[in-house]
């Protein structure tokens, strides 16, 4: 099974791979880089430089791609690199351990309540 870390790579190569050919196709059509046309032109289609982002989120997601696959540990945060039975056994690891801590603040609270049930019994 693949890991998170995995299919974000897989995820960023092949959305920057379709961006690249995307890129190819804007300049092959004449669209990148951009232009001014005149009223006069009727073969131009006027374009604006917001077309260079696709070329720019397409290199981007190429090199996350690459970053990810050499170094799987820079963004462990957000795509951890281990399995599911590891991943499964840190879960159950952290709900014991929040288990835990709900217990012991539940024992503080009945001991302080004891307490204070004895410290009045005794006013009494």
């Amino acid at each position: 099974m693949n890991t998170p870390a995995t299919a974000a790579r897989n995820i960023f190569l092949g959305t920057g791979l379709g961006l690249l050919v995307v890129t190819g196709l804007l300049f092959s059509m004449g669209f990148l880089p951009p232009q001014n046309c005149t009223s006069e032109s009727l073969d131009c289609i006027s374009t604006n430089s917001f077309g260079w982002l696709i070329p720019i989120f397409s290199i981007i997601l190429l090199f996350l791609a690459v970053l990810i696959r050499q170094k799987p540990e820079f963004f462990e945060n957000i795509f951890p690199n281990s399995n599911e039975e590891k991943r499964r056994a840190n879960i159950e690891d952290a709900f014991l351990e929040e288990h835990l801590q709900d217990s012991k603040s539940s024992s503080a609270w009945t001991s302080l309540e004891k307490k204070l049930l004895i410290e009045k019994y005794e006013e009494e």
